[in-house]
């Protein structure tokens, strides 16, 4: 028991603690139980890191976000969290399945983590190590297809500033060059992250990656990712985003704003794209259209021409714009005279007045 939460099992394993499914001993609630581990307690900072994480939790209100529960001390002083369980798929493990991901839903994975970014950004938040790992995908999520996790070295005002001794925090094939320095650590460092992510998914394989961690570093620092357009057939229009996005001047990478705002209008015209592909080759029933019928009514010992287009066959197709009558619900017996040979020894129905015309239904004249 952890508060009033009961571990049920071990479900992931970070540099910071463990995390367990755990359930509420009282409501029907099940939730993710993160507990700092033992070793870490010698090292200064590191308790104040996982309530920092539980404070960013519940200053940031936003779908992409975990909620948090609940935050306490066990007997030995070690903090732990209880957050909102999700289900999912972290983006690590999609990347082992498939080597490379199509281009519309690459753009469409930037807009999500982009519309995080910008959520925690405006409220003076960095997440620092952005990476596949922290990226649980939830697409039968009714709230948010994702889920960006593991904000224990987010930055947060004056807090953020605390790292062990010798280290800068964050993982070195997605961390920027500035934060590989550790100056001037913002808003880009995670920009940068998520371009390097965006590459990987593109490619297969980061933009940079080495045998040492000074050997990533340089690259991040000195070298420059090999064109995407020579490594994908993606859209100019997204490869253009992320090599801005791998930019090594901070202020020319693009807001988390217009990343969302750019990568929501590729990925709709990929879709588009994708759709017009698809139905390619494939015979659709063209629609009826209606047929005008010219019949010839005898009136009053004339013929008249009355154009008669079927009712049914209006709801369907483009027609032009022609007189048409209802159908009568009874045909009476029209009297004509075809050579002088009468039809019908019944006489003819003729309109009351000269400038009456006959529409609509027919009736017989009623018996006096």
């Amino acid at each position: 028991m952890v508060g009033s939460y009961r571990l049920v099992r071990e479900i992931g394993r970070g540099g910071m603690g463990v995390v367990f499914e755990a359930h509420h001993v009282v409501l029907p609630r099940r939730a993710a139980l993160k507990v700092m581990h033992p070793e870490l307690r010698k090292h200064p900072g590191m308790a104040t890191r996982v309530v920092q994480e539980a404070s960013i939790l519940e200053h940031v209100r936003h779908p992409g976000v975990v909620r948090v529960y609940d935050c306490a001390l066990l007997d030995d002083h070690r903090p732990w969290i209880a957050m909102e369980l999700v289900e999912g798929q972290t983006l690590a493990a999609r990347f082992a399945q498939e080597f490379c991901l199509h281009a519309c839903e690459v753009a469409t994975l930037l807009a999500e983590v982009a519309d995080v970014l910008a959520a925690v950004h405006a409220r003076g938040v960095i997440h620092r190590d952005l990476k596949p790992d922290n990226l649980i995908l939830t697409p039968v999520d009714r709230d948010f297809p994702l889920r960006v996790i593991d904000w224990g070295v987010a930055r947060l005002g004056p807090m953020g500033r605390l790292t062990l001794d010798g280290l800068t925090p964050g993982t070195p094939i997605y961390m920027s060059p500035e934060q590989a320095t550790g100056k001037n650590i913002g808003a880009p460092c995670d920009v940068y992250a998520l371009g390097v992510i965006a590459y990987e998914a593109l490619t297969g394989r980061p933009p940079f990656d080495g045998r040492t961690l000074a050997e990533v570093v340089s690259m991040h620092l000195t070298g420059e990712a090999a064109p995407l357009d020579e490594l994908t057939k993606a859209p100019p229009e997204l490869c253009a985003l992320v090599h801005r996005m791998l930019d090594k001047d901070p202020s020319v990478r693009p807001g988390a704003l217009e990343i969302r705002q750019m990568a929501r209008t590729i990925a709709l015209e990929q879709s588009t794209a994708y759709e017009s592909f698809e139905v390619i080759g494939v015979e659709r029933e063209r629609p009826r259209l209606p047929r005008a019928v010219r019949r010839h009514v005898a009136i009053s010992g004339q013929t008249h021409d009355v154009v008669v287009v079927d009712p049914d066959a209006l709801e369907h197709g483009i027609t032009e714009m022609v007189p048409t009558i209802r159908k009568p619900r009874w045909t009476p017996d029209l009297a004509y005279t075809e050579a002088g040979n009468t039809k019908s020894a019944r006489p003819p129905i003729t309109p009351r007045g000269e400038r009456d015309s006959v529409v609509g239904e027919i009736s017989a004249p009623k018996r006096r």
